[in-house]
């Protein structure tokens, strides 16, 4: 019986010495995954100085013509200190000033060349302000990943998961379900605004949920498109039930006015907060009537977000 007993615990030990040998396997993975993380926000920075750079360089060239109008006038000053430097100095150094006076006419002439008329200054402005519009987009998504992806890297990590086995097919599901829990809730404002705020809650937490779930989805350009219509809808709906909130306030101020000041102040303030609420629901109702072909199944990319492409 001993010599059972003995064979008995030396096989206890050995398999507890085996699965002892075996349990650094289970946090292999989450090592893994909090890796993947880590590559994730050294790629997610290097974007943004890449974003940040690309958008300098198209600011850049935006306003060449007024740093060219600049430049004339500096050129224009150093010449006329030159020319005085050389009339007054000894002769060495009026040699040296008359030949930085002879650059300086030099560049001056290539400076009025460049030159440009108030109308096309006017129009670098209108190209500055659409390189901040073009890269603004893609700057604030990879910001909302990065605060992510550090805050909560958990969440960064599943929604990276999301992106590399699914692609696009759950965010598009997710759109639609949004756009049509949007359109219901519009429809319901047609006939009273008296619960839009309960209402706009629910939708306003749906919108959170979808752009945390796809966090790393939207980091691409053609998904953020893809999604654009129907996120700006729930937003517009949201700020429409916030302006009607205001509106119903101001009701109550209205009342209980003591002097016609405070009524008008009240009454303004409630007419710009009804036409805040009208301008907010128009444009959601404009964005939902958008065809619905863009949320027709595609075939879904497996490619990691992090090798540039639609996750």
């Amino acid at each position: 019986m001993r010599e059972v007993f003995d064979f008995s615990a030396l096989r206890a030990l050995a398999l507890a010495m085996l699965a002892l040998g075996l349990w650094p396997a289970a946090p292999a993975r989450g090592q893994a995954a909090t890796g993947d993380v880590a590559t994730a926000i050294a790629r997610l920075r290097a974007r943004l100085a890449d974003n940040s750079a690309q958008e300098q360089h198209c600011l850049a060239g935006a306003t060449q013509p007024v740093w060219t109008a600049a430049l004339a006038t500096d050129l224009k000053a150093l010449q006329d200190r030159a020319n005085q430097a050389a009339a007054e100095g000894a002769a060495a150094e009026a040699q040296r000033w008359k030949e930085l006076a002879r650059k300086a006419e030099i560049l001056q002439a290539r400076a009025t060349v460049s030159a440009r008329s108030g109308a096309e200054l006017f129009q670098s402005q209108e190209i500055g302000l659409g390189c901040l519009d073009r890269f603004a987009g893609e700057r604030e998504a990879l910001r909302a990943s990065l605060e992510v992806a550090v805050a909560d890297p958990t969440a960064y990590g599943d929604s990276l998961r999301q992106a590399r086995e699914h692609g696009t097919a759950g965010l598009r599901q997710d759109l639609v379900r949004l756009r049509e829990q949007s359109r219901a809730l519009s429809a319901q404002w047609k006939q009273t605004h008296d619960d839009a705020t309960a209402g706009a809650q629910g939708l306003k937490a749906d919108l959170d949920a979808l752009r945390g779930r796809h966090t790393v989805a939207l980091e691409s350009e053609p998904a953020r498109v893809l999604a654009d219509p129907v996120l700006r809808a729930a937003e517009a709906l949201a700020a429409a039930a916030e302006a009607w909130e205001r509106e119903r306030a101001t009701v109550a101020r209205l009342a209980a006015a003591r002097d016609d000041a405070e009524r008008r102040r009240a009454a303004g303030d409630r007419e710009e907060a009804a036409r805040q609420a009208r301008d907010y629901w128009t444009t959601a109702e404009r964005l939902l009537a958008r065809p619905v072909s863009v949320f027709e199944p595609t075939r879904t990319g497996t490619a990691s977000p992090g090798a540039g492409g639609t996750p």
